[in-house]
């Protein structure tokens, strides 16, 4: 299980209750099983290692302790409370002591659920920004023809810092015609669908080729410009991305360098597997938006079918079938400046003949204006669960650097 250590503070024990170390512990227990990590009260040398940094106060008589310790780490500082023995009241000083010398610090206040779901965001924004920054992402032919969904180089490393490595799409050509695919769950189950052989195998070793430019270069990351397959070998990436995506590769597709950012931080803050889709048909006066696209991952449906790209007529792609239920919709850009987040619900999954494969009937109780007034670009991410305040933590985090 992952562990999170906390610095646990309580006050004198010669006027503190003799109940609160026990009590205190029992908090940590609920907490560790609210969470599904282990919480610990950490000594001081595992606790700087951390990426987080959480300050449990125990009860009251705290304060002082607190400024004599809260010099071993950077802020900003977590207070993390109890519902008892002056804990609150404690954590309230402490905080005007920090905002007094100019520091930054958050009192996490409320049932043990509320708490869980606030150190979760904070835990998981740091854990994705330390990842992101350390990752290569490639692009195996930047977009062309989208001309506003280019991530700029420069200012990808600068505010994430990842690597971006441009590769030419007749290397995976050239990859693809030497054959072969690993053969995984994934792999067995498609041949075993009954789906046309020649144009499964076809679409199988263009993954195959993809995965092996994945290992070559070291990616965590990638995007095809995936219309150039079309001429050049007769088939698509759908089936493709849609494997890599399953298996913790983030992986889209028209080369689309800022829809493969914006689907690495979501992937990395929430774990699920995301969907990368075009937003099809919007009602404003209802709230409801149709997105599709034909890059689903292929872990991410109840079930789907296999059938062809929409465009072109020609490859394996999915169209999957979703329970309805709750779902994020997100996007941003390379500056770490732009970004939307909205936590919808989807009401159906539609089987619509002039749209792409997978498609989403889905409801923002916030209001579809953004998508015609200010949009980032085309493609937008959608994944399973409520994540908007993760999504938030995630950059309100980058601007507090």
């Amino acid at each position: 299980m992952e562990r999170l250590g906390v610095y646990q503070i309580l006050g004198p024990t010669n006027c503190n209750d003799p109940h609160i170390p026990d009590y205190c512990a029992d908090y940590l227990r609920q907490m560790s099983q609210a969470m599904g990590v282990e919480v610990y009260a950490a000594q001081e040398e595992d606790f700087v290692a951390q990426d987080v940094h959480v300050f449990f106060i125990g009860s009251g008589g705290t304060a002082a302790p607190f400024s004599h310790v809260c010099g071993c780490v950077d802020g900003p500082y977590v207070l993390l409370t109890v519902p008892a023995y002056n804990s609150l009241a404690a954590s309230m000083e402490i905080l005007s002591y920090l905002q007094r010398n100019g520091k930054q610090g958050e009192i996490i206040h409320g049932t043990v659920e509320e708490n869980a779901r606030r150190l979760l965001a904070i835990l998981r924004a740091a854990q994705a920004r330390k990842a992101i920054a350390s990752m290569r992402m490639g692009a195996i032919g930047e977009a062309i023809t989208l001309v506003a969904s280019c991530a700029d180089h420069a200012t990808l490393k600068q505010r994430f810092g990842a690597d971006l490595v441009v590769l030419e799409v007749q290397e995976l050509v050239d990859e693809y015609h030497k054959g072969g695919y690993p053969e995984n769950e994934y792999t067995r189950a498609l041949k075993a669908s009954g789906y046309d052989p020649v144009e499964m195998e076809k679409a199988l070793n263009v993954y195959g080729a993809a995965k092996r430019l994945v290992e070559k270069y070291g990616l965590k990351a990638m995007t095809l410009r995936c219309f150039d397959l079309l001429g050049s070998i007769g088939t698509t990436g759908c089936l493709a991305l849609a494997i890599l995506n399953a298996e913790g590769i983030p992986a889209a597709c028209e080369g689309d360098t800022r829809s493969m950012l914006a689907m690495t931080v979501l992937y990395q803050l929430t774990g699920q597997p995301v969907f990368m889709a075009n937003p099809s048909q919007l009602d404003r006066h209802n709230s409801e938006m149709i997105f599709a696209h034909c890059t689903l991952p292929i872990n991410m449906p109840d079930s789907y079918e296999l059938t062809t790209h929409f465009e072109s007529g020609l490859g394996v792609a999915l169209a999957g079938e979703l329970a309805p239920g709750p779902i994020t919709i997100f996007k941003c850009d390379e500056t770490m400046e732009r970004y939307y987040v909205q936590d919808a619900e989807l009401v159906a999954s539609l089987h619509r003949d002039d749209l792409c494969r997978t498609q989403l009937h889905i409801r923002l109780p916030q209001g579809t204006d953004y998508f015609v007034t200010a949009p980032i670009s085309n493609h937008h991410m959608i994944c399973r669960g409520h994540w908007a305040d993760v999504v938030e933590e995630f950059f309100k985090q980058a601007k507090s650097e």
